[in-house]
């Protein structure tokens, strides 16, 4: 299943490519695939993040390696994503931390959340989503866009008539991307993620999608909900061109 959240990630980040570049934000953006390998592009230095190459293997580790070095990347490589297990070897790669991938099978979960508003106004929903994320304006920027498009799904945690927190997820094909999600800090500790984590579950169970999938930071909140709720959490090994 690792391959198929992957294509998922990918389908999502290639959203989010296009919002940017269609808001007209400083530097490039792309998402393509060559030779199997799932390639992600964004030039602003705050972004780097982004910058990766994925749906590597042992067969095409040698191609991953030459894409990484492409002129495309404007002398600035970028991480290379490894499924666990797979160690380069004479590839002139070093470590780079892990990409933590979540993928939770879905089957039928509890009841909507009743506090949830699925169809919030777009303006609140973005300021509760970047006010959660504390970003820089490059980040918070590239996050409105990608959040902004209609076939991403927005939903608010709304406590005594107050939005408290956000979350969006996307549909492509069997899988559901969940991302983002964000608390501002005032209401934090209160289950706010959690729950809208479940409750966004519920809604792609109940619309037959096999699995959610996401990405998030080793030892985030935002992982420890994901596992709490059931995901099985694959540490991908991330490596850069030395």
């Amino acid at each position: 299943m690792l391959t198929e959240a992957e294509e998922v990630i990918h389908a999502r980040a290639a959203i989010a490519c296009e919002a940017a570049t269609a808001a007209g934000l400083a530097g490039r953006f792309a998402a393509w695939r060559e030779d199997g390998l799932l390639a992600v592009l964004a030039t602003a230095p705050e972004l780097r993040f982004l910058r990766t190459i994925s749906g590597v293997t042992e067969e095409n580790l040698p191609q991953a390696v030459r894409l990484a070095g492409a002129s495309c990347w404007d002398g600035d490589p970028p991480t290379l994503v490894l499924p666990p297990g797979l160690i380069p070897r004479d590839a002139g790669l070093v470590p780079a931390g892990v990409r933590p991938i979540a993928i939770l099978a879905l089957t039928e979960l509890a009841a909507p959340d009743a506090d949830v508003d699925d169809s919030p106004d777009i303006d609140v929903f973005l300021r509760i989503l970047l006010e959660g994320y504390e970003s820089g304006d490059a980040v918070a920027a590239f996050v409105a866009a990608e959040h902004a498009v209609p076939r991403i799904r927005r939903s608010l945690l709304v406590e005594d008539g107050v939005p408290i927190s956000a979350a969006a997820l996307s549909s492509h094909g069997p899988g559901v991307v969940l991302g983002g999600s964000a608390t501002p800090r005032p209401h934090r500790g209160k289950g706010a993620q959690a729950r809208l984590l479940l409750h966004g579950l519920t809604a792609a169970a109940r619309e037959g999608h096999r699995f959610a999938v996401a990405t998030a930071v080793e030892g985030s909140p935002s992982l420890s909900n994901l596992r709490h709720a059931g995901a099985r959490v694959h540490l991908r090994q991330a490596f850069r061109l030395g």
